[in-house]
């Protein structure tokens, strides 16, 4: 079995279309109402040289046969550290390299000026259209971040501790898209939790820890001798597909009005997708919205409580904008511009997910180099978030260079959610279910460091840290 995700582009394309969650940097219009080129960023020094070189000539660490790069990936701390490797050999050989690890050949991209020009060479902006469920989908927000902020108080222990933050974080994440995908609760946040959900959250995991392991040997081999992570991975695909398929034909077996002001009906009816497409593109958003989103949402507690100052500031911005008794609402988010720049740097400083890919669909030259057609690129945002030749104190938790310094940051060293058509179509809703969660989180609870000992980053299909992290909360 492979993956739905790479057979349904076509229609991810659609949904960004539909629902303009995957917006690239806008274009600045000219006073005559055409696009001009946006603020001049620099080219890389590389591609004013010349005639473009053969992809062969690409810089990169030894290519062993069968293996390539793997052995020395495994003696640099193996897949689970391949993120710091991968910025070691940014250092090493420039902002573009090739490597291979054991059957996957890519091309890495770890520079703004090569995104940019990666981003020129794609088709127009999509369309952005106005779709009705989204006042809807602000409510259901509403409604389980209410329980879940009302539950942490049972969580906590009798210091503020929560065990296994990460955890309760992902049936937070999970409730919430399944109630706008399926107007459905799975019960969650309850004391008692149904196995349904639970198993597709245990599935999720399993996919994606998995996922590392089937890229670095070839995936027939995996096949041919079954291999047991073959049948985790393959197994976890079936469990995940089979809860999708059977919440969106109970959905759409509900009568056409009560499907009218429905997000999924809404796709289905607007569309000429068939219902395998629609599976394949639920999928794809729900995945992205469980795991990656409670991801975000922990670092970034945790970049708080390691910076009080920042805390106290954010609060104070919470309160000036909110009554005591009011609930958090998408409006007030308008008037919050250091809650989206704490979210912003969060995302840099200690992001998700450190590199996305991209399938050049035609041969296009960047920098130096001539790639053909069915290039693999990897875009390594970690790398370009982390760089002190994008932002100055690259390792200092600091969102006011996001409001200060706006002007001075290229808008293509920051790409937590990808670039261009192969943007996250599931962005806005994570941004508004991020800003709300840290509202209501904030206003309530004083996050505090229990430890300043260093917490490591594991690349596990995203990335996690590496001991439960230290932090508690304490009601204000």
């Amino acid at each position: 079995m492979s993956s739905p995700i790479g057979k349904s582009r076509s229609l991810v394309a659609f949904l960004r279309q539909l629902h303009h969650l995957g917006q690239p940097p806008r274009p600045v219009m000219s006073a005559a109402g055409g696009p001009r080129r946006p603020r001049e960023v620099p080219l890389c020094p590389a591609m004013e040289r010349g005639e473009a070189q053969d992809a062969a000539a690409l810089p990169g660490p030894t290519n062993w046969p069968l293996l390539g790069s793997l052995p020395e990936i495994l003696w640099k701390g193996g897949l689970k550290k391949q993120h710091d490797t991968l910025a070691e050999y940014h250092r090493k050989y420039g902002k573009i390299f090739r490597m291979k690890l054991g059957s996957f050949d890519s091309v890495h991209l770890g520079s703004p000026c090569l995104l940019e020009a990666l981003y020129r060479t794609e088709s127009a902006y999509p369309q952005r259209l106005e779709v009705k469920p989204w006042k809807a989908y602000r409510d259901y927000r509403r409604e389980v971040l209410a329980d879940f902020v009302g539950r942490m108080d049972e969580l906590c222990d009798d210091r503020g501790r929560i065990g296994d933050l990460y955890n309760e974080l992902n049936k937070w994440s999970f409730e919430s898209i399944c109630l706008v995908l399926y107007e459905k609760r799975f019960g969650l946040l309850q004391k008692n939790v149904g196995d349904e959900a639970l198993n597709f959250i245990m599935a999720i995991k399993t996919m994606m820890s998995t996922f590392g392991k089937m890229m670095v040997t070839p995936v027939e081999l995996h096949k041919s001798l079954n291999t047991k992570v073959w049948q985790a991975h393959t197994q976890a695909w079936d469990t995940i597909f089979r809860a999708v398929k059977s919440c969106i034909n109970s959905r759409l077996e509900q009568s056409s009005e009560q499907l009218s002001m429905d997000f999924l009906g809404d796709i289905y009816r607007h569309s000429q997708l068939s219902r395998k497409e629609l599976y394949a593109a639920v999928t794809e958003l729900q995945l992205a919205a469980v795991e990656t989103t409670a991801n975000s949402l922990m670092w970034i507690l945790y970049n708080l409580s390691r910076n009080p100052h920042v805390q106290q500031k954010l609060l104070q911005e919470i309160q000036s904008v909110l009554p005591e008794n009011q609930m958090p609402r998408a409006e007030d988010l308008r008037n919050m511009p250091y809650l989206k720049a704490c979210l912003k740097e969060s995302m840099r400083l200690t992001p998700s997910v450190p590199f996305t890919t991209r399938t050049l669909d035609k041969a296009t030259v960047l920098g130096e180099y001539a790639l053909p057609k069915g290039t693999v690129l990897m875009l390594n945002t970690q790398v370009l978030g982390s760089s002190e030749d994008n932002f100055e104190d690259a390792t200092q938790f600091r969102p006011e260079r996001w409001l200060q310094e706006k002007k001075k940051i290229n808008p293509f060293a920051h790409l937590p959610f990808g670039i261009g058509k192969r943007m996250c179509i599931g962005r806005r809703l994570a941004e508004l279910q991020l800003h709300l969660a840290l509202c209501w989180i904030v206003r309530k609870y004083n996050i505090v460091a229990t430890d300043h000992e260093p917490v490591e980053m594991l690349h596990l299909g995203i990335l996690v840290p590496s001991r439960e992290l230290p932090i508690a909360f304490h009601r204000r």
